[in-house]
Order: structure tokens, then C-alpha cells, then sequence
């Protein structure tokens, strides 16, 4: 199981390709902001859940599962 953490330091949604690329099958994401406004590409995979923790909609901290 590989599990990746990352601080973006916020706008995960345009850094996004860079740590997809290691094919996490857990992601932890510090300052990232909500997952409506996470977008992922048809080239990359989906994620099988979200959980995100936050008050401010742009800097919460996003658990991203790519596995059962």
C-alpha cells in the first residue's frame, strides 16, 4: 500500500498531476481546498472517496482514497 503525504500550499487542483503520477493508493493533502472544486481529467484516476476537514473552503485537509 502506498501512502503519500503532500502539502501543496492550496490550489491542489493545479498541482494535482505532479503526485497522481506515484500512483497513490492513499493521499494525504494539507491545505487543500474543497472537494467541489477539485477536478480530475478523463487521463487521470478517480478517487474512490474524499474526506476533507476544514472551515475555510480554500485550506482544509483532503484524505483521498484510490483503493477499495
Amino acid at each position: 500500500m502506498r501512502i503519500v503525504i503532500w502539502n501543496c500550499n492550496m490550489a491542489f487542483r493545479k498541482k494535482a498531476h505532479v503526485i497522481l503520477e506515484q500512483k497513490p493508493d492513499i493521499l494525504v493533502i494539507p491545505e487543500c481546498e474543497h472537494p467541489d472544486k477539485l477536478q480530475f481529467t478523463s487521463n487521470t484516476i478517480m478517487p474512490a472517496d474524499i474526506l476533507w476537514f476544514g472551515k475555510n473552503l480554500n485550506k482544509g485537509l483532503a484524505v483521498i482514497s484510490f483503493c477499495d
